[in-house]
């Protein structure tokens, strides 16, 4: 084949790829992914939480909220680095910062139900629960080797007010409501058999499940929720999925160019089994390369179809989106040498771990 019918040929790869991808399925959790980010953004009080980064703060609530708040911030290992370098420098122990930097990308909404909807749950489930758990084991580890002493002040100044300005319930229905329906919409035969029953042409338990669910959300909003409201919301999930949105299709993209250009004998020769070099070296290229927000998830499960473990997979899954060459020099900035020396070793030698352990159970 010569260079135009190659590239031909891998044109008509990536588009296909791309068309495979966006099914009614996954546009379906994607843009209620994006609903719940930007709903997440715009009615939930990111100062209630950033204050708990303080000195004063008890330690076991500082890394439960640094862990847990990764879900809240929908951004890739680049861009949360403001948020770290300014909370840092505002005398945020290091530990609880470690645990936001480490689970922000990995456990956002977007990322976590996208995987969830490309792996099935297994994985999906898999890869939320370990990023949580080495998030708090990475700050832990950084604290105890890099304590910087208490300090005087607080990280946030002035009066933080609330979660959110709404009565509990209306807040918890709203977004109870959204998570459903990426349950339900990403509910895998294996495990939810009942939601997967055929109903007419295509048309899945299901879909009528989310149908239903969605007009409740309908209801909802209209009847709680001012339009200005409403507005701030759909503005600030478009602005998420304007911004997001290209990144994974490139991804996607890059995705069926990887097919195209690497052999699956490489992938199966390198990757291709579950062992702990296999597993170290995907944790390795995954915190060098860079990974923007979700582009992750369409290149590993392209190697997944080559051949790539599971175990070498989840590694990936777990390093790629938490570190990158970037992330490490602006880091190196910011901490020093040693510090993000260590983190960079912490992430690649749990992700190693965790990519172990999933082979063995899933593989």
């Amino acid at each position: 084949m010569d260079i135009s019918g190659t590239l031909f040929y891998a044109l008509e790869v990536m588009l296909k790829t791309v068309f495979d991808y966006l099914n009614f399925n996954r546009l379906i959790a994607l843009t209620f992914s994006f609903l719940m980010a930007g709903g997440i953004a715009t009615m939930i009080n990111r100062r209630v939480i950033l204050k708990y980064f303080g000195p004063n703060t008890p330690k076991g609530i500082s890394y439960l909220v640094a862990a847990l708040s990764g879900c809240i911030l929908v951004v890739c290992s680049c861009t949360v680095l403001p948020l770290i370098s300014s909370l840092y420098k505002r005398g945020a122990s290091i530990g609880p910062l470690t645990t936001l930097l480490f689970s922000a990308p990995a456990i956002n909404i977007l990322a976590i139900f996208y995987s969830a909807a490309v792996f099935g749950w297994d994985i999906g489930f898999l890869r939320a629960l370990y990023a949580v758990i080495f998030s708090i084991v990475i700050g832990v580890t950084m604290e105890l080797l890099f304590e910087r002493g208490k300090k005087e002040g607080s990280v946030l100044r002035g009066k933080v007010g609330s979660v959110t300005s709404r009565p509990w319930y209306q807040t918890l229905s709203f977004f109870l409501i959204q998570l459903l329906i990426l349950l339900t919409i990403t509910a895998s035969p294996k495990f939810m058999p009942f939601l997967n029953i055929p109903v007419y042409e295509g048309i899945l338990s299901k879909h009528v499940v989310t149908a239903l669910l969605i007009l409740l959300l309908v209801v909802v909003v209209k009847r709680w929720y001012k339009p200005e409201e409403i507005k701030s919301w759909l503005l600030e999930s478009y602005m998420l999925a304007r911004t997001l949105f290209p990144l994974l299709i490139v991804g996607v993209a890059i995705a069926g160019l990887i097919s195209v250009f690497i052999p699956p004998e490489y992938i199966s020769r390198y990757v291709g089994e579950n062992t702990i070099t296999s597993n170290f070296l995907a944790s390795l290229v995954g915190a060098l390369m860079y990974f923007a927000t979700l582009t992750e998830v369409p290149i590993v499960k392209t190697l997944m179809d080559l051949g790539m473990n599971v175990g070498p997979a989840m590694a990936l899954l777990l390093a790629g989106p938490s570190l990158s060459i970037p992330t490490v020099l602006t880091l190196s900035r910011v901490w020093g040498f040693i510090k993000t020396f260590t983190y960079l070793t912490l992430v690649v030698i749990l992700s190693t771990f965790a990519g172990y352990i999933t082979g063995i159970i899933l593989g």
